[in-house]
């Protein structure tokens, strides 16, 4: 139902169990737009994304959630703002949260004020200062094959998929557009995340790849954090402890070189680990979850 009738819709299944195959081949059989690709076994968001990447035909690349849906101006919008700005990448800040029949703007905490017309952010600030959600975002497919950018196969990997893109891209245009519904269920892959002991480890290693992979391209920025702070982030098992730990030693030298940019609650996390010199020891002297030790320590 899209505005934007020169579309391809690739669908691809990735091994479902339920009806969404059938569903599929009722849609293609309706609408010569909609293509499927099954995959022969299953592998994940990721690779997926890439699989689709690799079989686009058209000029640009946008990436929907399988149970989010978008208004019927959206990819219009999205595609307009694209060719005005003349930007490879365009964010739309106008996000929906819906769950359990509960409507809401979504929020970020960072995400600075967007001007009627939109504003163009150069790469570090749309890293810093939005959020990372993939689905949210415009792509031009000629920027991504360039620079062969794709997903790596992890938990995550919309942020380090953003983080690298934006890396690449010098300017990315953010404006409030139509809406994106952005759906939140039991069974979705953001309530198991959300429910997962390991969504905090997975974001550490995700920004450990992130800083392997940036460094060996040679596009670290000095000012670009290397790590941030989460709610969520907490330190509860030796795992954990040992993998934080492994990281903040790695970029200790440039987080050294660089700490003006960190805020308080970042160097505090940062110094809390690599001042340890084990599990028991961290736990003696620190909070297990990051925000309510600094909140102790009254610089919260």
């Amino acid at each position: 139902n899209q505005t934007l009738t020169d579309i391809e819709i690739i669908c691809i299944n990735d091994r479902s169990t339920d009806g969404s195959l059938e569903i599929l081949e009722e849609y293609s059989g309706k609408d010569g737009r909609i293509t499927i690709n099954n995959n022969e076994e299953n592998i994940g968001s990721a690779l997926t994304r890439n699989k689709g990447i690799e079989e686009a035909a058209g000029e640009y690349i946008y990436f929907l959630d399988a149970d989010d849906y978008i208004d019927e101006k959206y990819l219009e919008s999205m595609f307009e703002k694209a060719e005005l700005s003349n930007c490879e990448i365009v964010l739309n800040v106008s996000i929906q949260s819906e769950r359990n029949n509960a409507i809401s703007e979504f929020y970020h905490s960072t995400m600075p004020d967007i001007p009627k017309d939109g504003i163009i952010l150069d790469n570090i600030t749309a890293i810093h200062d939005t959020p990372p959600f993939i689905w949210a975002r415009l792509y031009k497919k000629s920027f991504l094959d360039k620079y062969n950018l794709r997903f790596f196969d992890l938990h995550a990997d919309d942020v380090v998929f953003n983080a690298i893109t934006n890396m690449y891209c010098d300017k990315t245009f953010v404006y409030n557009g139509e809406n994106y519904h952005y759906t939140v269920h039991n069974m979705s892959m953001t309530a198991q995340a959300e429910a997962s002991d390991n969504k905090d480890l997975n974001h550490i290693k995700a920004h450990s790849l992130v800083y392997d992979y940036l460094k060996e391209h040679n596009k670290l920025d000095r000012r670009l954090k290397l790590f941030r702070v989460y709610p969520f982030l907490k330190v509860d098992t030796e795992e954990k402890f040992n993998y934080y730990k492994k990281f903040f030693e790695k970029i200790k030298q440039d987080f050294h070189k660089n700490e003006d940019i960190y805020n308080e609650m970042e160097k505090y996390f940062a110094y809390s680990l690599l001042n340890s010199k084990d599990y028991e020891e961290y736990l003696k002297n620190y909070n297990k979850i990051v925000t309510i030790g600094f909140i102790r320590r009254g610089k919260l």
